[in-house]
C-alpha cells in the first residue's frame, strides 16, 4: 500500500511539472479584450467626420488604449471603400473625414454602415466594430415678437430618396457656453414630434452676449442609434451687449509694457537724458573755446 501511494505521489508531481510550463505559457498568451466604438458626427449639415474610441477594462475600469491602428471602411471592408487608416491618441480617440474619392458611394444611398477593423497587437486581437446611420439634416429657426421668443428645431431623414420627418429624436436645445450648452427652456432635453420638430420657449432673458448682443443657439443630438451625433448652430441678437473689459496692462502703469509707460515717468527719464547730454555738449563747447583762446594767445 505504501509503495502504491508513493507511486501516485510521484506520478502527480511529474504531471504537475509537465503541465507547469504549458499553463504559464497559456497565461502569458492571454490577451485583453479591446472595446472599439465608431461615432458619426455631422455639424451644420456640412461637415461629416468619424470618431473612433478604443478602450479596455483594467482592474474593473475602462482605460483608453493609445496607439491602436484602425482601418475604416464605408459599407464593406475592401480597399476601394477605405476611408482611411487612423491611430488613436493618448485618450484612445482618432478622427477621420470621409475622402472626396468616396463621394459617389456616399451619395448613392440614404443609409450607410461604417466598419472599423483594428490591427492585432501583442496585447489585443483584431477587433471589428460597425456603426449604421441614416442620412439626416437638422435645422434651427427662431421666432421673436414683443411678447415671447421661441426656437424651432426640425430633423429630417432621407428614406427612399425623399426627406421625411424624423420623430422621437431627443436633443439638447440651448445657448453655447464655455462649459457646454445652457438650456434655452425649462427642460434639459427635448424630443421631436410626428412632424419631426420640437418647439422650445426661450426663457433665458437678460443673458449677456458679445459686444453686439449676439450669442449662439445650439441644437445637439448625441449618440442617437439611427442618426449618430448632429449639431446645428444659429447666431441671434437676443443677448445684452457687453463691452469688452479694458485690459489692465493696456493702461499706463509701472507694470505695463514700454508702449504704456506713465507720462510722468517718460518726462522724468527724458529730462535726465536731456540734462546729461546737455551737460556733455556744454563741456565740449567750453573745451573748444578754451582751445581757440589758447591758440590766439600764442
Amino acid at each position: 500500500m505504501k509503495r502504491k501511494n508513493k507511486n501516485k505521489i510521484v506520478g502527480l508531481m511529474l504531471a504537475l511539472l509537465a503541465a507547469g510550463p504549458f499553463s504559464v505559457f497559456a497565461q502569458d498568451s492571454a490577451k485583453n479584450e479591446l472595446v472599439m466604438n465608431i461615432g458619426y458626427f455631422m455639424n451644420n449639415n456640412k461637415m461629416v467626420y468619424l470618431l473612433v474610441n478604443t478602450k479596455t477594462k483594467i482592474d474593473k475600469k475602462f482605460q483608453p488604449v493609445a496607439g491602436m491602428v484602425v482601418n475604416l471602411y464605408l459599407d464593406n471592408d475592401y480597399g476601394g471603400n477605405l476611408i482611411g487608416k487612423v491611430i488613436t491618441d493618448e485618450k484612445g480617440l482618432a478622427k477621420a473625414i470621409i475622402p472626396p474619392g468616396l463621394k459617389n458611394s456616399w451619395d448613392s444611398a440614404s443609409a450607410h454602415t461604417f466598419i472599423g477593423i483594428s490591427t492585432p497587437t501583442k496585447q489585443f486581437d483584431e477587433t471589428r466594430s460597425e456603426a449604421a446611420i441614416a442620412k439626416t439634416k437638422i435645422t434651427i429657426d427662431t421666432l421673436a415678437d414683443a411678447e415671447a421668443r421661441t426656437i424651432t428645431v426640425s430633423v429630417s431623414a432621407l428614406i427612399g430618396g425623399e426627406w421625411v420627418p424624423a420623430k422621437d429624436v431627443e436633443m439638447k436645445v440651448g445657448i453655447a457656453r464655455a462649459g457646454g450648452i445652457l438650456t434655452a427652456g425649462e427642460e434639459e432635453t427635448y424630443t421631436t414630434d410626428s412632424t419631426g420638430t420640437t418647439t422650445v420657449p426661450f426663457k433665458k432673458d437678460s443673458l449677456p452676449g458679445d459686444r453686439h448682443g449676439n450669442f449662439v443657439l445650439v441644437a445637439k443630438v448625441e449618440d442617437n442609434d439611427l442618426y449618430g451625433n448632429l449639431l446645428v448652430e444659429k447666431i441671434v441678437p437676443w443677448g445684452i451687449a457687453v463691452k469688452p473689459e479694458k485690459n489692465f496692462f493696456d493702461q499706463r502703469t509701472l507694470w505695463s509694457t514700454r508702449f504704456r509707460t506713465p507720462w510722468w515717468l517718460l518726462l522724468l527719464a527724458y529730462s535726465i537724458v536731456i540734462a546729461v547730454w546737455g551737460t556733455i555738449i556744454f563741456l565740449v563747447l567750453q573745451i573748444v573755446k578754451i582751445k581757440k583762446l589758447g591758440a590766439k594767445a600764442s
